[in-house]
C-alpha cells in the first residue's frame, strides 16, 4: 500500500507531527510513505526515517494554482502508483479531490478544525460554505474529536455521516513522560525561568491569542487565595499587542509577583514536569486540544473549560476538572482546590490522568486507527 499525505507545509504544529507519526507507522507495517508539502523545518524527520518527501507549493488559495496543481498530483500520483492520498487542509484538498477523480485513487480527509463560516445558516450556497465542504468530499473523512463530527452534522447539509471517523489525536508517551525531564533541566529551566523554588507552579501553554483565555484566568487568579506562582509559556507571533494587554492586566491585578510571561517553549517535557498542574482556560471551543493529553500524559491535573474537544479527554474529578467559559469563581475554587490538596490525592490523579492517555490517546492508538482506515479504502478496491 501506498500512501500519500498531503498538507501545506511541514513547519512545527499538531497537524504536522501527526502527519510525520501516520508516516512512520506505514513505514513500520511495511507499506510505503509518502508526503507532499512545500517542505519545512520537519523534512528532515522524514528523511531520518528514510520517507519519501516531495515538494510542491500545494497550500495557495489562488485558483490558477489550485488548477495547475490537479495535473501535477496526477502525474504525482501515476509515477508512484499511489493507492490512497490523505489530505489534511483544504486548498490542497481541491487540487487533490480532482486529481484522484482522474486517476480513480481512493481520497481520506482529515478536519482539524472547525473552519470560520462567515455565513448565516440559510446561505447554502455561501462561497465559504463551499470552499469548507470540499473536505466532506472525500471517501473517508477523519475528524479529531466528537465535538469536530457534531459541529460539521450541525452546519453542513447533505448525508455524510457514515463518512466520518473519529479518530482523536494522540501524544508522545516516551516524550511526555513524568520521568524523562531529568533533574538537571528542571533546575536549570526554573533558573532561566527565575521561578520560585518554594511556591506551586501553575502552567498555561498557549499562545497569546484572545481567545486561549489569558484574560479569563488573570482575573481568577486575583481572587485565588493559596499561593502560587502562575508561568504562561507560547509565542505571541503576531499577537504582540495581546501579550501587551495581557502584561498590562498582571499589573492592574497586583499580580505581577506571581505570574511569568515566557516566550516559546522548545523543551515542553521539562515545562511539564516544574508544574503542579496545568490550566487549559480557552474560551471558545479547541477542535481537540493537545495541551490537555500532553499534560495528562506528563501525569497532570488538568483543568480545563467545559467545552470542545476538551471533553473528549478530560475525566472529571479524575483526571482534572472541567469548568464553564467566565466562571471565574468556580475556576478560583479549583484552583485553591489543587493548591490544598495532600500530594497522595494529587498523586492519584497524576496516575489516572497517565493511565487514560496511555489507554486512549496515544500516538500509536492514533496511528494505528488512521492505517484501519486505510486498510478498509484498500479492500474495498480489491473486492
Amino acid at each position: 500500500m501506498k500512501v500519500m499525505q498531503i498538507l501545506p507545509a511541514l513547519e512545527s504544529g499538531g497537524v504536522e507531527r501527526g502527519t510525520v507519526d501516520v508516516a512512520k507507522a506505514l513505514k513500520k507495517e511495511g507499506f510505503e510513505p509518502i508526503v507532499l508539502s512545500k517542505g519545512g523545518v520537519m523534512v528532515y524527520q522524514l528523511r531520518e526515517a528514510g520517507i519519501t518527501h516531495i515538494e510542491l507549493a500545494i497550500g495557495s488559495k489562488n485558483p490558477l494554482k489550485i488548477f495547475s496543481n490537479i495535473g501535477q498530483l496526477v502525474k504525482i500520483i501515476k509515477e508512484h502508483q499511489v493507492d490512497i492520498v490523505h489530505v489534511r487542509s483544504r486548498a490542497p484538498m481541491w487540487s487533490a479531490y480532482f486529481a484522484c477523480k482522474k486517476t480513480k485513487t481512493k481520497l481520506v480527509a482529515t478536519v482539524h478544525g472547525t473552519y470560520s463560516l462567515n455565513f448565516l445558516h440559510w446561505e447554502i450556497f455561501s462561497p465559504k460554505r463551499i470552499y469548507n465542504e470540499i473536505m466532506l468530499k472525500a471517501d473517508r473523512v477523519i475528524v479529531v474529536s466528537n465535538f469536530i463530527k457534531s459541529y460539521l452534522l450541525k452546519n453542513y447539509p447533505g448525508d455524510f455521516s457514515d463518512k466520518l471517523t473519529v479518530i482523536q489525536r494522540g501524544a508522545d508517551l516516551s516524550y511526555f513522560n513524568p520521568a524523562a525531564a531529568s533533574n538537571t533541566r528542571i533546575i536549570d529551566l526554573m533558573k532561566s525561568w527565575n521561578i520560585p523554588e518554594d511556591k506551586k507552579i501553575i502552567l498555561m501553554p498557549a499562545r497569546f491569542t484572545s481567545w486561549k483565555g489569558h484574560e479569563f484566568l488573570i482575573e481568577t487568579l486575583a481572587k485565588v487565595k493559596n499561593d502560587f506562582f502562575c508561568v504562561m509559556i507560547g509565542s505571541d507571533h503576531g499577537h504582540k499587542a495581546f501579550r501587551k494587554k495581557i502584561e498590562q492586566l498582571i499589573l492592574k491585578k497586583d499580580l505581577a509577583e506571581k505570574v511569568r510571561i515566557i516566550g516559546l517553549c522548545k523543551d515542553m517535557q521539562t515545562a511539564y514536569a516544574i508544574s503542579n498542574f496545568v490550566v487549559c482556560p480557552s474560551i471558545r471551543p479547541e477542535a481537540f486540544g493537545r495541551i490537555s493529553i500532553e499534560a495528562q500524559a506528563s501525569g497532570k491535573i488538568i483543568i480545563a473549560t467545559k467545552i470542545g474537544g476538551t471533553l473528549d479527554t478530560v475525566i472529571e474529578e479524575k483526571t482534572g476538572f472541567l469548568v464553564d467559559v467566565g466562571d471565574v469563581q468556580k475556576f478560583a475554587e479549583l484552583i485553591d482546590r489543587i493548591l490544598e490538596m495532600p500530594k497522595e490525592e494529587s498523586d492519584r490523579f497524576g496516575l489516572a490522568a497517565r493511565k487514560n492517555i496511555e489507554e486512549n490517546f496515544s500516538n500509536e492508538k492514533m496511528c494505528q486507527l488512521t492505517l484501519n482506515v486505510y486498510r478498509e479504502l484498500l479492500s474495498q478496491n480489491l473486492t
